[in-house]
């Protein structure tokens, strides 16, 4: 095992955009997978990552279900998996503090686009591979 610190690991998660967001759906608890944009807002202190959707899809049922989530990253010789907790946003000072102006490909009407939310993934541990190289960070909630 190698040492990064999650300073480290969350700027090589700020340069990967698309993760694949996987969360627990239906009734019996079955592994559902959606690429989803990081937008390249990855704190540095704690790994949390943040991803906008709608309210109209499946991810929100999902999270109100349960809230345990994960997420894998690709970039290059950088492989990530996060495992933690993802918290529904619908305060739209949040929205605007997250918002990019890239998101209005995906979101015609911007911040006032009809059901939007923001998914807080807040990571418990994160494993990840680079190369030879590979690591776990366990993060104190």
């Amino acid at each position: 095992m190698t040492y990064r610190t999650l300073s480290d690991i969350a700027a090589k998660l700020k340069s990967v955009d698309i993760a694949m967001l996987v969360t627990k759906t239906g009734a019996d608890g079955k592994i559902a997978a959606r690429p989803m944009s990081n937008n390249g807002d990855v704190s540095a202190e704690d790994g949390t990552t943040y991803h906008f959707a709608t309210d109209d899809g499946r991810i929100d049922d999902d999270l109100r279900r349960s809230s345990e989530c994960g997420a894998t990253y690709s970039g290059g010789e950088f492989y990530c998996a996060v495992q933690g907790t993802g918290t529904i946003i619908r305060d739209r000072a949040t929205h605007e503090q997250h918002w990019v102006k890239d998101l209005e490909k995906w979101f015609d009407q911007g911040l006032d686009t009809e059901g939007l939310i923001l998914i807080e993934v807040s990571p418990a541990r994160i494993d990840w591979w680079e190369g030879r190289e590979q690591g776990e960070i366990t993060v104190n909630g």
